[in-house]
This record gives C-alpha cells, structure tokens and sequence, in this order.
C-alpha cells in the first residue's frame, strides 16, 4: 500500500512538473522594447521572436533613431554618418536547459541605413577651388552574432540582456563599418 502511495505522489508531481514546463512552451509568440537604447542613444527598437521548437527561435528587431545628440554630432562634424534605420533578423539558440531563465546566442543580418556627408573639393565656373560639404544616403547590409540572457516573470514577462556586434559588408566606404546589438529589453510573451 505505501508503494501505490510513494507512486500516486511521484506521479502528482511529475504531472505538475509537465504543466509548468508546458505554459511557458505553449506561449509562441513575444513583443519586446528596448528600453537601453531609448535612455542611452535616443533609439525607438522593437522586436518579435516566434519560438520554433525547444531551444530554437526567430525574430525580427527594428529600430529608428531620433536622437538630437548623435544629430548635432553629425552636423557639428565630430561623425561623418548618422545611422537612421536597421532591421536585424535573427535565430536564437538557448544554451540552457530551463525556459523561464536562459543563456542563447544568437546570430543576425543586418540592413541598415541612414546619412552621410564627406567634404569634397569643387572647382568654380572661374578655375578657382573650393571645399564643401556633400551630404548623402546610404544603405548597407551586415552580418553579426550576439550573447545574451533571457528570464521570465510569471511566464510571461521578459527581462533580457544583449551583447552582439557585426560588421558592414556592402557599402563600407559610407556605412559604419560595425554594427552593435547591446541592449535591455523588456517584453511580453504569449
């Protein structure tokens, strides 16, 4: 009798053990904001990750710069490019075993753009030269790879941690030549 006893009760737990394995996994999907980038560089960046299977997942990450800063920077000539835009793809790997805390590393492609300016030596309609400022666009395309930590509130709420960095692979004359994930971002899974 104290056998089917110890039995029912291992089983109990083992159930209970499955199910809150399972309302983390049944949760798909996930919205986050990157709250770093809006304090430090003055960054709007949103992602999505769609969780695939059990330690792989996807996304998309964007962000938009508005920062009066890096623009007066750019303006006062201490840069000559002012990163506008970025859409990072990614697929994450989770190296840990648990899925409310976890490390992963994540790989991304990056597109990304913004405004450049050089300073170019013009020629008047008299022969005589002169230096001026030439502002212009630029996109380019770069490949990177990134570490971070991932922990859960509830089975629900995110809190992550991220440090990655790439490099420009198309336009580099005009484009910065590195790109940087580095962020903390706080979300939403369901």
């Amino acid at each position: 009798m104290k056998k089917i006893v110890i039995l029912f009760l291992f089983g109990t737990l083992y159930l209970n053990a499955q199910d809150k394995v399972s309302a983390i996994d049944s949760k798909k999907n996930e919205f986050r904001v990157d709250v770093l980038s809006a304090i430090a560089y003055g960054k709007f960046s949103i992602s999505y990750e769609r969780f695939l299977a059990k330690d792989f997942s996807v996304g998309i990450n964007s962000n938009f710069s508005n920062s009066t800063k890096i623009e007066d920077e750019f303006n006062d000539g201490f840069r000559n490019n002012l990163p506008k835009y970025e859409f990072n793809p990614y697929v994450r790997y989770a190296l840990s075993k648990s899925k409310s805390r976890y490390y992963f590393v994540e790989a991304f492609a990056s597109a990304n753009g913004g405004d450049y300016k050089e300073i170019v030596r013009a020629i008047d309609a008299n022969g005589t030269g002169y230096y001026t400022i030439q502002k212009s666009k630029y996109t380019d395309f770069g490949l990177g790879g990134s570490l971070g930590y991932k922990m859960y509130i509830k089975e629900a709420f995110a809190i992550e941690f991220i440090v990655g960095f790439g490099s420009n692979l198309t336009n580099r004359d005009k484009s910065p030549d590195v790109i940087s994930r580095v962020g903390i971002n706080l979300g939403y899974r369901f």
